[in-house]
């Protein structure tokens, strides 16, 4: 029994380690004393409820699945009605379209079978969407937080467009339209997905609450307080993300954290008014060669590190699990530089690319202004100069901490002859990771290795969802990305959804809302056993702690045996 269980653990629980199943070696004899041997073929029997092989359709989940295929018209109109709201939260003049979708995203849950829908008011002008559907007849099923948003980027610049944004166009296999893929498609998945087994079955396999929010794409500012004013309606076991996209067509991923943001403007004065640059120039400050000299000085130009004192103290070192799942990831540089036109690659010295994008801070200047830039020359000294920065944080790093250095850093280096700004944009956005087998990470694998035949991939996102940490922090929840897009040209002008991933997605998500319930059951079972094996070793013969001072003996004798002891493999025992 225990070599099975062993080489059970070693397989689904760390599948990126070279763990042997030799009932004698110290490893082995390590992963025994986890727990008394007399729980041995009940773990055997839990952990095999997570197997990827034990996924069968129901005949009521086949039945949903037939349902969601025979409404696929429907689904084409819901995307196209959706995006024909121009729902840009950063533009002031866009509020009533912001306010009229989320009026239809209401009728929409409604419509879904959803109970207890509102419009729920935030302290800004962009509301939460809000609707539950609390039936499920298993009193032990868990309650899913489903999140997404149904604001979008702006579209400019307007004249890249090859179809006008609001209206959905279908070309080649593709929805061509703003928000189609980030989040109105992805929102729209979830809310089918529940629709169809609510017309089936008349029921859910568990609870669900829908939080769609409208200010994602400005970094959720005000998401925090609504979450601590309403944290007791909206309490769940875990969250679902239908934010969020796959790293291919044919195979799935499970995210395991999201870089945090903070973002700032620099604002730098050297006159009262513009000067002629023939008249004034070459002994009167120029607000355009200040900010230059500024933002160059945020980065050594040997390295591309990060220049700013102190940007790095709180950084995490890379861990061996975290290589491992970037050599899975299989990337592509050549293939990515091609399709994006990509004339070369730059980064922090010392880190390759992915490296760079999942687990490294940045620091990205993206906007600058000053002067004149219309057609044609106007030749004078500029008064003043702008520049936008958006710094990628990840975990240990804080918005705040982070603002701080930069402004400090911006006032230490700031000519005398000039005046510098800083004004903070946005409340920024914690970094956010999420638990390797967490019980919906467990299911959305499931899930995945169904669809695509394959296991999915580990990976981290360079992106943000600032709700994400937010709910960690304020709900006390972890939440599983589930969202079916591949991130195909999202903020930009043709953003773009392939058809058959909306549909995919679809499925996807009404075979997770089955497959829940398995894997909270087998967690609390985990949890009673280790309980009852907590109880047992405080009985044992042999003493209290017998089997903590067996583990700590053993597992430091094997850790002395293996090659950087002190990655995943060591921190996991």
């Amino acid at each position: 029994v225990w070599t099975y269980t062993e080489c059970f653990y070693a397989i689904v629980n760390l599948p990126d380690q070279r763990f042997t199943c030799d009932p004698q070696s110290r490893q082995t004899r390590a992963m025994r004393n986890l727990l008394p041997q007399s729980f041995g073929l009940l773990l055997l029997i839990a952990a095999a409820r997570f197997s990827y092989a034990n996924l069968t359709a129901s005949d009521t989940l086949r039945a949903v699945l037939h349902r969601i295929e025979s409404q696929s018209d429907r689904y084409n109109k819901d995307l196209a009605e959706l995006v024909r709201f121009p729902s840009v939260s950063a533009l002031p003049q866009h509020e009533g379209d912001v306010l009229a979708a989320a009026g239809w995203l209401a009728e929409r849950l409604r419509a879904a079978g959803l109970q207890n829908v509102e419009i729920l008011a935030t302290e800004g002008p962009q509301p939460v969407v809000y609707g539950e559907w609390l039936g499920a007849t298993d009193p032990h099923a868990p309650t899913v937080l489903v999140y997404g948003h149904y604001d979008v980027q702006p579209v400019d610049p307007l004249d890249a467009w090859e179809s006008p944004p609001f209206e959905v166009s279908i070309r080649g296999g593709y929805y061509y339209g703003r928000g189609v893929d980030d989040d109105k498609g992805g929102l729209l998945q979830a809310v089918q997905a529940v629709e169809a087994w609510l017309q089936e079955t008349g029921a859910v396999p568990i609870n669900v609450k829908f939080l769609l929010e409208g200010q994602e794409e400005v970094m959720s500012p005000h998401l925090t307080t609504f979450l601590e004013r309403h944290a007791g309606r909206l309490a769940a076991d875990v969250a679902l993300s239908a934010d969020g996209g796959q790293p291919a067509a044919e195979r799935g991923g499970i995210s395991l954290g999201l870089r945090g943001v903070v973002s700032l403007q620099v604002d730098v004065v050297t006159a009262g008014t513009d000067m002629h640059s023939g008249m004034k120039g070459g002994s009167s400050a120029n607000a355009n060669h200040v900010l230059a000299v500024l933002l160059a000085g945020m980065r050594d130009s040997r390295t591309q590190a990060v220049a700013v004192e102190g940007f790095y103290d709180d950084v995490a070192a890379i861990t061996d699990q975290d290589r491992r799942d970037i050599e899975m990831y299989g990337f592509n540089p050549e293939k990515e530089a091609a399709e994006l036109g990509l004339l070369g690659y730059v980064g922090e010295e010392g880190y390759g690319i992915l490296e760079q994008r999942w687990l490294r801070p940045t620091l990205e200047v993206v906007g600058m202004a000053g002067g004149f830039t219309g057609e044609g020359i106007k030749t004078v000294i500029p008064r003043s100069a702008m520049a936008k920065i958006s710094c990628r944080l990840v975990p240990r790093q804080t918005p705040q901490d982070i603002l701080m250095k930069v402004a400090r850093h911006i006032e230490t280096h700031c000519p005398v002859y000039a005046r510098c700004n800083v004004t903070a944009l946005g409340g920024g956005a914690f970094p956010f990771s999420n638990p390797r087998n967490s019980p919906g990470n467990a299911a959305a694998a499931v899930v995945h290795a169904t669809l695509s035949d394959k296991p999915p991939l580990y990976l981290r996102d360079g992106a943000t969802i600032p709700a994400l940490a937010a709910f960690q922090q304020v709900l006390n929840v972890d939440t599983t990305k589930f969202g079916w897009g591949l991130s195909e040209r999202i903020h930009a002008p043709n953003e773009r959804l392939r058809v058959d991933m909306y549909d995919k997605g679809r499925r996807a998500w009404a075979m997770l809302l089955e497959e829940l319930p398995r894997h909270f059951a087998a967690a609390a079972e985990t949890e009673a056993m280790e309980a009852r094996g907590a109880m047992e070793a405080t009985e044992s013969p042999h003493g209290d702690g017998y089997w903590h001072g067996a583990l700590g003996t053993e597992a430091a004798e094997m850790g002395r045996d293996i090659p950087d002891r002190d990655g995943a493999l060591h921190e996991e025992l």
